[in-house]
């Protein structure tokens, strides 16, 4: 009995030391993981179909400037995906990220490329969205804490496994997603493009 429950204390203390060894978020590291995230990239899926994303920052002068952006997708010059997304840290380990819909995303679509375009709205253009959590693995680096299924997102069907990883290293993000029943694995890699 005593040889398991040191066996069960050393368990935990393994875990407690974990928990402990894990990066903090830090005000710095929220704006950077914001500055980083804004710019356009080339987005490879399973290293063929190419699209282009944007993500456009927006309502810098509303409340905290690092909070807003603008994302636009588009393949073959047409507009695939359009969301607003919020950025807010949760507490010192955890960021959220909160993915809007638009209500008219017509109006929008184009406009990642004009920035003060937006300034003529404020937040009653978008609809409640979805709700990603980042946790910061070590520098540069931040995904999700665990594989989460997500109900809807445009491009993603109802019910898919998805996860996420940013790096601000290298300045790319990854989403691997497994369509619902089934073992395929679908991998997205958003690529940085160089400006001068």
């Amino acid at each position: 009995m005593k040889r398991f429950a040191l066996i069960i204390a050393a368990i935990f203390l393994a875990f407690n030391g974990f928990a402990q060894k894990q990066p903090k978020f830090t005000v710095e590291d929220a704006k950077q993981f914001y500055r980083t995230m804004q710019g356009d990239y080339t987005v490879i899926v399973n290293d063929s179909t190419t699209a282009q994303a944007h993500f456009t920052p927006i309502w810098e002068s509303m409340g905290d400037p690092f909070q807003w952006l603008y994302l636009e997708v588009s393949m073959n010059d047409k507009v695939i995906l359009q969301k607003i997304l919020e950025m807010k840290p949760k507490n010192e380990k955890l960021y959220r990220v909160y993915i809007h819909d638009l209500k008219d995303p017509k109006q929008f679509a184009g406009k990642w490329a004009n920035r003060n375009y937006f300034d003529g709205f404020n937040t009653s253009i978008i609809k409640s969205g979805k709700r990603v959590t980042f946790v910061k693995t070590h520098d540069f680096s931040y995904q999700t804490h665990n594989i989460m299924r997500i109900s809807s997102i445009d491009c993603f069907p109802k019910g898919d496994l998805l996860h996420f990883k940013f790096v601000q290293e290298d300045e790319r993000f990854y989403i691997k997603r497994v369509p619902k029943g089934t073992n395929r694995i679908f991998v997205y890699q958003g690529l940085k493009e160089l400006t001068d």
